[in-house]
């Protein structure tokens, strides 16, 4: 085999939510491979640490804060992002927001931010790397998406609006972009130890992981570093024939459910 298919030396990535949990899993995958990364978050002192601890395995990091559901905002970190590496090549729409509410308690503003975070702040940075994708003669776009969507939870209607708008725009945006040699997929996880869903630990949702760990067909939850592999091959030139494709990552728990 032909391991400079995975090579990503060379390469530029982005990737939103990745100053902590599977973001930054993301991103250490991508370096691992060669990639330069931007990690982009909301808080400041954590992007600072994602980015020593990507220093620390050898890559090259820019840590950039960044409200993802403002315009202006997206367009000023990918010109950051671009000005500081001199390309962008890969775009990975990690950031997100989840947790429960009842739909028929649920206010508009609470919906509003939960399309805004989890599915325009897609449209955003998809839109401001575009150009930049052109001109570098083709582009990965990795959307981070959730299992939820192919299942059905009554709390989280909002969330599986957003999440499920996003699989859709995946396979949109893989059949527009195709003829400017840029390649679009959704990973689809299932339950991941994240801060987002701590599955260790004080915060550990001991009842979800139990389930989890009892259904699943290989036992367990996942970790940031199962995505590792996976993130590596649609980010590079070995998925060249894969575009358009919603890949489910969730330990096969979603055929046990």
């Amino acid at each position: 085999m032909n391991n400079t298919k995975f090579d990503l030396s060379g390469k530029v990535a982005i990737i939103t939510g990745g100053n902590g949990g599977l973001g930054l899993g993301i991103a250490k995958g991508l370096a691992v491979a060669g990639a330069k990364v931007a990690v982009v978050g909301r808080r400041q002192e954590k992007i600072d640490k994602a980015v020593k601890e990507l220093e620390a395995q050898g890559a090259q990091a820019l840590g950039i804060s960044c409200d993802v559901g403002s315009e202006e905002d997206v367009n000023r970190m990918v010109a950051a992002t671009a000005e500081h590496f001199g390309r962008i090549d890969i775009l990975v729409n990690n950031a997100a927001i989840s947790w429960g509410i009842k739909t028929e308690e649920m206010t508009l503003d609470q919906w509003n931010n939960f399309i805004t975070n989890n599915l325009t702040s897609c449209f955003l940075t998809c839109k401001a790397c575009f150009p930049h994708m052109v001109e570098a003669g083709g582009g990965k776009i990795i959307n981070v998406g959730s299992v939820i969507t192919k299942l059905g939870f009554g709390k989280l209607s909002h969330y599986a609006a957003a999440k499920g708008g996003m699989d859709h725009m995946t396979q949109s945006l893989a059949q527009g972009w195709g003829k400017h040699n840029i390649h679009v997929n959704a990973v689809l996880p299932g339950l991941v130890d994240t801060e987002m869903m701590p599955c260790s630990g004080p915060k550990a949702m001991t009842r979800a992981v139990a389930f989890v760990s009892k259904k699943s067909p290989v036992g367990r939850y996942g970790i940031p570093e199962d995505f590792y592999g996976l993130s590596i091959l649609l980010a590079s030139s070995a998925s060249d024939f894969i575009t358009g494709s919603i890949i489910v990552v969730d330990g096969g728990l979603s055929l046990a459910i």
